[in-house]
């Protein structure tokens, strides 16, 4: 996240933040960003949100939002290479403008975005129309006192699905990839194929998570109730949009600065980014405890059709700040072999045993036994009075 140039400080709702001595400003956000250029050498740049945090920008009335911007991405620039962006819920959270306004950013140089009046938008990139990979852009909403989030428009998910029967019924074959800031709700209580969800961990060291969590962390675990994530309270329906349109290889958002974990549901990737910045969100306010992991960022590779007839092949890894590409990381999105050994099925099944609606059934089955087994607990009738008056 980037700030105000020249500012020192800000107020958050709990306390005041120092840029210096957090290491938290413009200065570090661009030494990552062109560290991360240098080293992976990428022909396109997305940029999940949380890129502009607008508190600094209110409370020092400042409106130079889109300047700042512009010298973050100096080094894309400086090198061409192309970009595009996906707002969160900090690049307007307390600023001085509008969401809406934020649409300026697709003016600067090198953005692939030009012209696009809005941020829900999709766009192809490729060599050519028989070898490239659609591209959907969604904002997933800001900030809500009720739901957390206002999630994703109930029209940008109409429209997707609208665009999706046009393509079908014209036989595009491209391959899609959906990039977003806040995470769907279908993200939650699924095990990782790779990486780590940490969100449940940061929770209980800020110390807001249920009393069961508190006392018997190793429970929760043991059922996967920890496979948190930080989604809005509102279900768009887009997840369901995806799976039914069957367009959607894989998704990417950010957010959770603890989760850089890749999952898999219904045949689409759900993938995590890498926190890439220090930044005050990016512990809860220093009240979340340390991350996981090194700063870094998530790099897709996408190796495109070859002469001897071979298809399209996606991977994805991250790239971390220290220590380049971490090998654990990588895996193939596209074509995925499903070959689980005998572990990982039986992990499966007690995932599935333990998922959140299995449990409110036992829970349920559970009392209705209880009142039958303890007759004492419900109101008898003649029959069971007399019967138990005999037993006496």
């Amino acid at each position: 996240v980037i700030s105000c140039t020249g500012v020192s400080t800000f107020k958050t709702p709990t306390r005041v933040v120092n840029l210096k001595k957090e290491n938290y400003g413009n200065e570090v956000a661009h030494r990552m960003l062109k560290k991360f250029v240098g080293e992976v050498d990428p022909h396109l740049v997305i940029f999940t949100g949380d890129i502009i945090d607008g508190r600094p920008f209110g409370e020092h009335k400042r409106n130079d939002w889109l300047d700042t911007f512009r010298k973050f991405i100096q080094p894309l620039i400086d090198a061409k290479i192309h970009w595009t962006y996906t707002p969160g819920n900090h690049d307007d959270d307390g600023a001085p403008y509008e969401r809406k306004e934020l649409l300026k950013i697709f003016s600067l140089p090198y953005s692939i975005s030009q012209g696009a009046k809005t941020f829900n938008h999709t766009i192809t990139v490729g060599p050519d129309k028989e070898d490239c990979v659609r591209l959907w852009l969604f904002d997933s909403g800001e900030n809500h006192p009720k739901f957390k989030y206002t999630s994703f428009d109930l029209a940008s998910v109409s429209t997707y699905s609208a665009i999706s029967k046009e393509l079908h019924e014209a036989k595009e074959k491209a391959l899609g990839l959906a990039f977003f800031h806040i995470p769907l709700p279908e993200y939650g209580y699924i095990k990782p194929v790779k990486g780590t969800l940490g969100l449940f961990d940061a929770a209980r060291h800020k110390g807001i998570v249920p009393k069961i969590a508190e006392i018997a962390p190793w429970f929760v675990k043991l059922i996967g109730q920890h496979r948190v994530v930080g989604s809005s309270m509102l279900d768009s329906g887009l997840f369901n949009a995806m799976a039914k349109n069957k367009n959607i290889v894989a998704t990417f958002c950010g957010h959770d600065h603890y989760n850089d974990a890749v999952m898999r549901r219904e045949g689409i990737f759900l993938c995590y980014g890498r926190v890439s910045s220090r930044t005050p969100p990016i512990d809860w306010e220093g009240d979340g405890g340390e991350l996981p992991f090194q700063l870094g960022a998530r790099v897709v590779e996408i190796e495109t059709k070859k002469a001897d007839g071979s298809q399209q092949k996606f991977s994805t890894w991250i790239q971390g700040e220290r220590n380049g590409i971490e090998e654990d990381s990588h895996i193939v999105l596209y074509p995925y072999k499903d070959i689980a050994p005998p572990s990982a099925v039986c992990a499966k099944c007690i995932n599935t045993l333990f998922s959140p609606h299995f449990l409110h059934f036992l829970l349920i089955v559970g009392l209705l036994l209880y009142i039958l087994l303890y007759p004492e607990y419900r109101e008898l009738s003649v029959e069971e009075i007399q019967m138990k008056e005999n037993w006496k």
